[in-house]
């Protein structure tokens, strides 16, 4: 039997206690305020906060077929940096993970190489529709459907007669459906106004075509299929109040649905492509600085499910090209997420706001994400639960570098800024994985099993 204490400051579900949590056998087993007389096995944060393990819904770490951008012990490693204990395989790479012997060599890939707890997010295409009635369950967390494409996305399923199709599978047989919704059409529609009739390749076109339209109607459409077929809906990734006001009204008329934003939405804005350009490039694309405001004050005010890093790398190449319609949409972060949270979160709301924003945070990226997702061995640092535990400093400055990424391409769009809140050091199942910039010890992650 191995055992070990934690002192600090514990961020649980609904208040910040300073205390003790005692782990045995990679589980909680007890929570007390104050601290021990005895030093025995006593790692003594005080200083700290200790917050639950984060969960990333967006893994993607381009095995197979990609991993010149990307892969799984590199991804997995910033993955621990970053404070996050487990992530979701995204199953576009290549080929896509859109069959059952596909998901099982998913499995397998991961198994013995992947430093976090993991689980497969499958995915569909046209031809492997059938796929889905022969998946087992328990061995994915749900289907991702591109409703719309870019370049990295070559499974889109854009025709709403299709997409019926794969909910009505997923409600037979109680699969949740995770969604990437952008209407095609819409995309198709102001495509071709801003690039062939208007000229523009500019950073900003991104945003001005891939506008509230085009994902306001996706997300009414995922909605309505869901109602029909009674599906389980996670939407991926959304970018507007108006999504988030559409996901009040699913859940108004009775559907089982939960919205996400990547945490880059809250960091950068459409005015940043002034700056940053292309790098930035993200789909769904970035929102007006009013825009955000508004994302800000509903994160607050618990009106978002969840909050995730989407970790996409790319090279900086793909980056860096000169006309927005040749990028590569997406960026890392994985590592960046947490302290790049918590820092905006001081900004928005003051330095006198952190522990409100500390209970939300990890509210939001890993209590909510457990129970949406059904891992209730997960999400909070709750007696019986496993010992994922992130411990944070929120007063030491992190100086974003290069030389401190984890990611195989080793850049970021947050190089250079100064951000609070940088892990310290990383537990999962009780045992220290990452400490003050280094990994600890070779991969421990496991697949994740559902406990509802």
């Amino acid at each position: 039997m191995s055992s070990i204490t934690l002192l600090g400051s514990i961020v649980l579900p609904d208040r910040i206690m300073q205390g003790t949590i005692r782990v045995t056998d990679g589980k909680i087993t007890h929570i007390e305020e104050g601290f021990p007389e005895q030093r025995e096995h006593v790692l003594d944060f005080r200083t700290k906060y200790l917050l639950p393990g984060l969960i990333e819904v967006h893994g993607h770490f381009r095995e197979p077929g990609l991993e010149y951008k990307e892969d799984i012990p590199h991804g997995t490693r910033a993955a621990l940096a970053g404070g996050y204990t487990t992530v979701f395989d995204m199953p576009n790479v290549r080929p896509p993970t859109t069959t059952v012997a596909r998901v099982n060599e998913q499995i397998q890939r991961y198994t013995g190489r992947s430093y976090t707890d993991f689980a497969i997010n499958m995915g569909t295409a046209l031809d492997d529709i059938d796929e889905l009635k022969r998946i087992d369950p328990d061995l994915i967390t749900g289907v991702k459907i591109f409703t719309a494409g870019h370049a990295t996305t070559p499974t889109t399923i854009p025709r709403l007669d299709d997409v019926a199709r794969i909910f009505e599978i997923l409600g037979e047989r109680k699969i949740m459906a995770l969604l990437h919704a952008e209407n095609q059409e819409l995309v198709n529609y102001f495509t071709r106004k801003y690039r062939d009739q208007l000229h523009r390749d500019d950073p900003l076109a991104w945003s001005e075509a891939r506008n509230l339209s085009v994902v306001l109607t996706s997300a009414l459409e995922m909605i309505a299929l869901a109602k029909q077929f009674s599906v389980k809906l996670h939407l991926l990734h959304l970018s507007t109040s108006e999504e988030f006001a559409a996901v009040s009204f699913g859940r108004n008329i009775g559907v089982d649905v939960s919205g996400e934003i990547a945490s880059y939405q809250l960091a950068f804005n459409s005015a940043d492509y002034a700056k940053y350009g292309n790098i930035v490039n993200v789909a769904p694309a970035l929102r007006t600085p009013d825009e955000q405001q508004k994302l800000w004050r509903l994160l607050r005010a618990g009106e978002i499910d969840a909050v995730i890093s989407e970790h996409t790398p790319h090279t900086l190449a793909e980056k860096q090209k000169t006309s927005v319609w040749e990028v590569a949409s997406g960026m890392p972060g994985i590592q960046e997420t947490l302290p790049v949270l918590i820092s905006n979160w001081v900004k928005h709301f003051g330095q006198d706001s952190v522990e409100e924003g500390l209970i939300r945070i990890a509210q939001v990226t890993a209590q909510n994400i457990a129970r949406i997702f059904g891992f209730a061995q997960k999400g909070s640092l709750v007696v019986g639960k496993d010992a994922d535990i992130t411990v944070v400093d929120t007063q030491n400055v992190w100086h974003v570098q290069r030389n401190d990424l984890f990611t195989k391409n080793q850049w970021s769009a947050y190089e250079g800024m100064d951000l609070i809140g940088r892990p310290i050091a990383t537990f999962l199942h009780g045992n220290m994985v990452y400490r003050k910039g280094e990994i600890v010890g070779d991969p421990q992650g496991q697949r994740v099993a559902r406990k509802c």
